[in-house]
């Protein structure tokens, strides 16, 4: 029993211990921050590993595709250039047009084709189109922002690269070595 009660205050006086070493540490970090001191940077475990297909699904919820994306037209577009845009998608993605051409009819190509034909059917009607123009106008939803902001993810992304393959030259060139 009292070698129990032994073992027990040997293990709480290394718990104080520890927690008294950590609140010292945290103590002197602060410290160090509030004198100006700089904290030298860290470098990373991993390279960041930044991909098209990783930055695509970070922006994929942030995107907004309307009709006119779909349809691949701009806004201001006429109801005839809206009618040849579908018509031509419709060549593109009707399962009856696929299977002429020997492709395969898919889930995917389905999707794609209701898109299409759900575009034309709230597009090719005046009154449906003004509705939608108003709907888009009240959640403040441009046509191409989806696109502008995934071009400007890309280009962030791009920058970024770039400047860590610099970075790493500059260690390389420093150290003659890599970290």
């Amino acid at each position: 029993q009292q070698k129990l009660e032994q073992e027990r205050l040997e293990k709480d006086r290394l718990e104080r211990e520890r927690l008294e070493k950590e609140r010292l540490e945290a103590e002197e970090e602060r410290r160090g921050v509030q004198a100006g001191q700089q904290k030298q940077p860290v470098l990373p475990k991993e390279e960041p590993k930044i991909t098209v297909e990783s930055v695509e699904t970070m922006v994929a919820p942030l995107k907004t595709r309307t009709h006119y994306d779909i349809l691949q037209c701009s806004s201001t577009a006429s109801r005839t250039e809206l009618k040849r845009a579908y018509l031509s998608l419709a060549k593109e993605t009707h399962p009856d047009a696929l299977f002429q051409y020997g492709i395969e009819n898919t889930a995917e190509t389905e999707r794609r084709f209701g898109e299409v034909s759900r575009a034309w059917k709230v597009l090719g009607d005046p009154t449906s189109r003004r509705r939608y123009d108003r709907q888009l106008q009240a959640k403040g939803i441009s046509t191409k922002a989806g696109s502008m902001f995934e071009n400007w993810v890309m280009g962030a992304a791009k920058a970024m690269d770039e400047a860590l393959a610099k970075a790493e030259d500059n260690l390389e060139d420093g150290s003659g070595k890599k970290p």
